[in-house]
């Protein structure tokens, strides 16, 4: 009989021990006790309770009603006797109470799942908050949960409780979390004259854009922000506010954040306001920054950054190239191999890619494609040819690192996240890019690197570049001591000139200035990444140089305590913000002995029984009271979590949702790419087609055989295809 279902005609009478089971006229000191009382007695027996009714005299309760969770009447004809039947009335004096049931009692491994037994304690609740700011989802919270607390019937909880819980944190800053993040960035504002933050509403006084930035962005800004990476990242947050961080890398060739901010409209004005503002925060404008073809970004550098050089992202171009181009050029490779060699290198001149280009279009009958065209009216945006005379020019030919950058931040923010979760997790994302670096700090300060050579610059350069950037620079160099030859040599009275040949079967020009000893190649690589070629480390060999000249060793790439500023040292105080107070140091040690003790005596079940008993004890003497979470306690752990107050009143309002790019009311409504469609065919079953009779996801009516043959028909009639 099953346990979850009232039986017409059965009636079922608890057992349970004499000492927990309710009598008559049984008073209690309190209603507390006499819930808590009832609790114990519902658990024993195997049914759930709920308050039902109550009485007050003069604010003074004389009668309360418990009953059985499945008490009262069903909606319909059916007989009352299908409603549990069980309880207890409390009143002024004395318990009564009706002791018999019509269903029968929850079996014993069903239990766990009555709502008696699944009460969220502190232990819970911290336990989800914590998981919460590390942004662990229910399902997975519990499962760690299960794991440290020792099984299902251990656990005092269900995934839907945690999910509940984690809906409850959100609720807590509905309506309010713009103004707490205002409210906080104001704190750090008073704090830190560093820390700069703007913010723009709307007639509503909802908010439509919001930018900041603290000092220890400024400072690294002011040490590597020559080049900045502008993108648009999307889904961060509940109202589809438009996230959008300046991005860049640092010496050891890592992603580095200089600013972000969140913004309502992907319109000029909007881009706009967000570059005043970096430029005002920063005091300097970045010499160039990379972006997608966003014509608004584009229209607010030209009205903004105006000494700042605009380039666009490349692999957002070549992203298109599979929709531009016709179909019998997707599956040739020749066409691939040329069209990469001409636009992704950088050791062609401007004139050379031209001509290269003009060759190819020609070749490949692509005269008549707009998109080409277009491409080619604005080359000097994309081209690495037209960058060769610009420092640093093909670090950053596309905007990978935004979209390496972007996707890290992925991780950390969630879609549905109002605008205080996702400035707290912004903020871990921060303090775990930061720590990532001064992780690579402490490895460059305390590692030495193999060398692969027994050239003395080699052991010059260890000590003076990142980790990172010296295994690129021992790849030139060693290219340089194995494999470059020299072609032809002449000398002059200043100037010895070397014509090298390497590896790759290219051959250039190396000048060798002895008047002031610099050294200069004709593949401009250290000019466009910042480290030497391996022409030139050829020469270093020939020449007996002992150490990389000073010259050489003023770029970005060097460790930390020798690198220089790009735009000049950075002045201001920055606040240093305390990882850990004493309270969390005491926390960790109370933790640390905690599992060090049941470590030590999980198999000793007295000495358990004892430790238990005598944190109890301790417990009791320092706090009295019952140990079920009060909602003050609640409100503080979850003001903990946030790491902000709720305010008492709110100027500034959450915007509303906004539309984006690509945006739809439905997923119907969405149009998608050729990409997504492919993607999308992959996991259907390929069928054969009755019009080209070939294998695959299409038929007659989508055939692009039949498509081109109509084409060619129409066109030979002299009518223009609809």
């Amino acid at each position: 009989m099953a346990a979850c279902a009232p039986v017409i005609g059965v009636v079922v009478v608890p057992e349970c021990p004499p000492e927990v089971k309710p009598v008559v006229g049984q008073k209690f000191q309190s209603l507390d006790f006499a819930f808590a009382f009832y609790d114990v007695y519902a658990r024993a027996v195997g049914f759930d309770t709920r308050k039902q009714a109550m009485r007050k005299v003069e604010d003074v309760t004389i009668w309360y009603q418990v009953v059985c969770n499945r008490e009262g009447r069903k909606k319909g004809e059916a007989d009352d006797q299908l409603n549990a039947r069980s309880g207890f009335t409390i009143k002024r004096r004395k318990l009564s109470k009706r002791s018999s049931m019509n269903h029968p009692m929850v079996e014993t491994e069903h239990q766990r799942f009555m709502s008696s037994n699944r009460k969220l304690d502190d232990v819970h609740h911290k336990f989800i908050l914590d998981c919460s700011r590390a942004n662990i989802g229910p399902t997975l919270t519990f499962k760690v949960l299960k794991e440290i607390l020792g099984g299902f019937d251990l656990a005092g909880c269900t995934v839907g409780d945690i999910r509940n819980a984690s809906r409850d944190i959100k609720a807590y800053a509905q309506g309010f979390d713009v103004q707490m993040v205002l409210d906080d960035m104001a704190r750090k504002k008073e704090m830190s004259e560093a820390f700069t933050y703007h913010y723009e509403v709307n007639e509503s006084d909802q908010l439509v854009a919001l930018f900041w930035c603290d000092g220890v962005m400024k400072r690294n800004y002011h040490m590597f922000g020559d080049i900045v990476s502008f993108d648009s990242t999307y889904n961060t947050n509940r109202y589809c506010m438009i996230f959008t961080p300046f991005t860049r890398k640092d010496n050891h060739g890592s992603p580095v954040t200089f600013a972000a901010g969140l913004v309502c409209s992907e319109k000029t004005g909007a881009f706009a306001w967000l570059f005043r503002h970096f430029i005002h925060c920063m005091g300097v404008a970045p010499r160039m920054i990379v972006t997608d073809q966003d014509l608004g970004m584009r229209s607010a550098i030209e009205e903004v950054l105006v000494g700042t050089r605009h380039r666009w992202c490349m692999w957002h171009i070549m992203h298109k190239l599979a929709v531009k181009v016709p179909n019998r050029l997707l599956r040739d490779d020749d066409f691939k191999k040329e069209f990469n060699a001409c636009v992704w290198s950088d050791l062609l001149e401007p004139d050379e890619f031209e001509e290269e280009w003009n060759r190819l279009v020609k070749h490949h009958q692509l005269e008549d494609i707009d998109w080409f065209n277009t491409l080619y009216a604005y080359r000097k945006y994309w081209i690495p040819a037209y960058f060769r005379d610009f420092p640093m020019g093909s670090m950053i030919r596309t905007t990978s690192i935004s979209e390496s950058e972007n996707s890290f931040y992925k991780n950390f923010l969630k879609p549905r996240a109002n605008i205080a979760e996702f400035y707290l997790n912004f903020n871990h994302a921060i303090e775990f890019q930061r720590n990532s670096r001064t992780a690579l700090d402490y490895h460059d300060a305390t590692s030495i690197p193999i060398l692969a050579t027994t050239l003395p610059f080699e052991k010059h350069g260890s000590t003076l570049f990142t980790d990172s950037m010296f295994r690129k620079i021992q790849e030139e160099i060693v290219e340089g001591n194995d494999r470059c030859r020299v072609l032809s040599f002449m000398s002059g009275e200043t100037v010895d000139t070397y014509n090298l040949g390497d590896s790759k079967r290219n051959a250039y020009s190396v000048r060798h200035d002895k008047t002031d000893d610099s050294y200069s190649c004709e593949c401009k690589l250290f000019g466009r990444h910042g480290y030497l070629c391996s022409h030139i480390f050829f020469l270093f060999r020939n020449n007996v140089v002992k150490k990389i000249p000073d010259k050489y060793c003023e770029s970005r790439w060097m460790k930390t305590p020798l690198a220089k500023a790009v735009h000049g040292e950075f002045q201001d105080r920055l606040l240093t913000y305390s990882s850990s107070d004493n309270r969390q140091t005491v926390s960790k040690q109370a933790i640390s002995m905690f599992y060090g003790f049941l470590r030590q005596f999980e198999t000793d079940v007295d000495a358990l029984r004892a430790f238990v008993a005598g944190v109890e004890d301790l417990g009791n003497s320092i706090q009295t009271g019952t140990s079920v979470t009060s909602v003050a306690e609640k409100r503080r752990m979850v003001e903990e979590f946030y790491g902000m107050v709720r305010p008492e009143t709110v100027a500034v309002h959450p915007p509303d949702v906004v539309k984006t790019k690509g945006y739809a009311s439905s997923s119907a409504s969405c149009l998608i790419s050729k990409r997504e469609k492919a993607i999308k065919d992959t996991t259907r079953p390929p069928r054969r087609c009755k019009g080209c009779d070939e294998v695959g996801h299409h038929d007659s009516r989508n055939c692009p055989v039949l498509k081109e043959m109509r084409t060619e028909k129409v066109a030979r009639k002299g009518k223009n295809p609809a």
